[in-house]
């Protein structure tokens, strides 16, 4: 790559997107096998005082890309025969983290290194944890905050925070070290990686404090507001160090994708032989044929003719992405501090790479099948991403991130959207589709009759089912929308009806309406608090995580349940009302759809885990 053109650019692209999204820091570094061509820091660290951003000193936390250091760690410890990727996972953990089987079979240790270990997700409550609280060790956290296992090991992948934590306690409890030591010994020094760590900013009676030449070393975290940027406290990591903790620099970064592309090895100094590399960066696992693969934890993402080895990563505020494609010989690291930065850091890599790589660029897209208009509506539907809670009331939250529409366009396209993003899509095979921008791939699956099941998600992280009425939220919330106007009328008649005469024979139905009316004002104060708990959460956006779950939401779980309860008295009087001669056969029909509305909407609520489940893990 020629580097003044490079700098030139990315300076404009990074400076572009921090206009455009409103991002207050970004540092990035883009190297080939010798050495780095470009890095550079954007914008500021810190306001408090004004910080510019390094890009060899200024730490930035990377997420999830610390995963790819526990993975080599496995792979060194792979390499010394200390460690088994097809032996159960229990052999080598300590008592109180062993996975119990669920009446599934074991977990092997590559399940844990490919997300394919069949856990449900959770990370609400205690991913991350609020500053200044306790922040507990590895194992305590893996022992208290155990998902269940929702699949049989082997059958998908679907990306798990918590697996590559076990991973890591794995490699602590092989190794004889703290997981921080390990990686410190073993991958930074080796790689003169000397603004990089795992720890942290915590009391220095905790062993995973970071030292003083780094302490103050960090970037703090924005929140874009009105133009401005508002710095915000340090979320705490280190319960789940080899899942996220990781802060590094630029030129860092960059070293350490030299040594990826150099086949682990970097200035004399080898992290894993040539042959344990050519391993790692075999794919071991793809959710479909054609789909992007997982080469021992790495992503394997195609870039026109080229594949790489990738991870992205983000935190509350951080947002970053490395990729790496070894048969080119560059990577691009970069990382935002703001959580406006999603977008930028997620697009630039591949911008620059296809800008300076022809054979980077996506390859020519065919031409829309003549009928897909007809032929595609096969494919469309509602789909939701097995990446969510099964066991806990997070499984409703959850449905509201994880669900992805698929429709047909009057131009013979697919489109795909998820959350606020629409993606295009066009058919180059029976069950395949290729990205109109990009070079991504789409894959969906068939079940035993043929129907479509679901589709491979682009990145390799998941499988998106495709799911009926029941796993939808929206007539769900239809449905209470519904039974609030009709408990309402409830609450009209009943004002209605006050003060007149009951004669005898309608003495057994009064009891009845009674307990209707006082049913409908449950429903009502219900279906009020959980509107309010979620509008809550929606205000404080990622606090949640740390708020979660308010006492606000507690109590509309207490109401629901008391909803419950009363529903099923309501049902009980039933055929007294059938049976009373005081009612006409209008108010009785009426009484008894009102009833079943309610009982539907009990269901519903047993169904997303707002009743009879635990609010969280732990």
């Amino acid at each position: 790559m020629p580097v003044t053109a490079l700098g030139a650019f990315v300076d404009g692209a990074v400076r572009s997107w921090m206009d455009a999204k409103g991002v207050a820091g970004v540092t990035v570094a883009v190297v080939d096998r010798d050495g780095t061509l470009f890095a550079r820091g954007y914008g500021i660290a810190g306001k408090d005082p004004r910080r510019p951003v390094d890009p060899a000193t200024t730490l930035f936390r990377i997420g999830s890309i610390s995963k790819t250091f526990t993975y080599i760690a496995a792979m060194q410890l792979v390499e010394q025969g200390r460690l088994d990727l097809d032996a159960d996972a229990n052999r080598y953990l300590p008592p109180a983290l062993r996975l119990p089987d669920e009446g599934y079979p074991p977990v092997k240790v590559w399940h844990l290194m490919t997300h394919t270990a069949g856990f449900e997700d959770s990370a609400l409550g205690h991913l991350f944890t609020r500053p200044g609280a306790a922040v507990p060790t590895l194992d305590d956290y893996l022992a208290r905050y155990r998902p269940r296992r929702v699949r049989a090991p082997g059958v998908h992948a679907d990306y798990s925070n918590y697996a590559v934590a076990l991973l890591g306690a794995i490699v602590q409890q092989v190794s004889g070290q703290p997981f921080e030591a390990y990686v410190e010994r073993h991958l930074l020094a080796p790689l003169r990686m000397t603004h990089t760590t795992f720890r942290e900013p915590l009391p220095a009676s905790d062993p995973r404090a970071v030292g003083a030449a780094l302490e103050h070393a960090y970037s703090a975290g924005f929140r874009s507001v009105d133009g401005g940027f508002a710095p915000q406290p340090f979320e705490h990591i280190a319960q789940i160090a080899p899942a996220g903790a990781g802060a590094s620099t630029a030129e860092d970064m960059a070293r350490y994708m030299r040594m990826l592309l150099n086949g682990g090895a970097l200035d004399g100094h080898v992290v894993l032989q040539p042959q344990t590399f050519a391993t790692l960066a075999t794919v071991d696992f793809g959710n479909a044929p054609g789909a992007a693969g997982i080469a021992h934890g790495f992503f394997r993402h195609p870039y026109g003719r080229y594949l790489s080895l990738e991870h992205a990563g983000a935190t509350l505020w951080f947002h970053s992405n490395m990729v790496v494609l070894p048969e080119a010989g560059v990577g691009v690291f970069v990382s935002t501090n703001t959580d406006s930065g999603g977008e930028l850091s997620a697009e630039l890599p591949r911008q620059i790479l296809e800008h300076f790589l022809a054979e980077a660029r996506p390859l020519p897209l065919p031409a829309p099948p003549a009928d897909f208009a007809r032929s595609g509506q096969r494919f469309a539907g509602t789909y939701l991403a097995e990446r969510r809670n099964y066991s806990t009331l997070e499984k409703l939250f959850d449905a509201l991130s994880a669900a992805a529409a698929v429709s047909v366009t009057r131009d013979g396209e697919l489109a795909v959207s998820a959350g606020e993003r629409t993606t295009r899509w066009v058919q180059d095979g029976p069950l395949s589709f290729r990205a109109v921008e990009g070079s991504d791939r789409l894959v969906f699956l068939q079940d035993a009759r043929g129907r479509i099941a679901g589709f491979a998600s682009p990145y390799g992280h998941t499988v998106f089912d495709r799911v009926g009425v029941a796993n939808r939220l929206p007539p769900f919330a239809l449905l209470l929308a519904v039974l609030a106007l009709l408990c309402a009328g409830v609450l009209v008649a009943a004002w209605a009806r006050r003060g007149r005469r009951v004669n005898g024979s309608a003495r057994g139905p009064l009891g009845a309406a009674f307990l209707m009316t006082l049913t409908a004002l449950l429903w009502l104060a219900f279906i009020a608090t959980a509107v309010a708990a979620l509008v809550q959460m929606g205000m404080v956006g990622e606090q949640a995580i740390y708020a979660y779950p308010t006492p606000l939401l507690r109590t509309a779980v207490v109401l629901a349940h008391a909803c419950s309860v009363a529903s099923a008295l309501v049902l009980l009087q039933v055929p007294a009302v059938w049976r009373a001669r005081g009612w006409g056969a209008a108010r009785k029909l009426r009484h008894s759809l009102l009833v079943l509305a309610m009982l539907l909407a009990v269901a519903g609520l047993a169904h997303w885990n707002v009743l009879f489940a635990p609010l969280a893990l732990g």
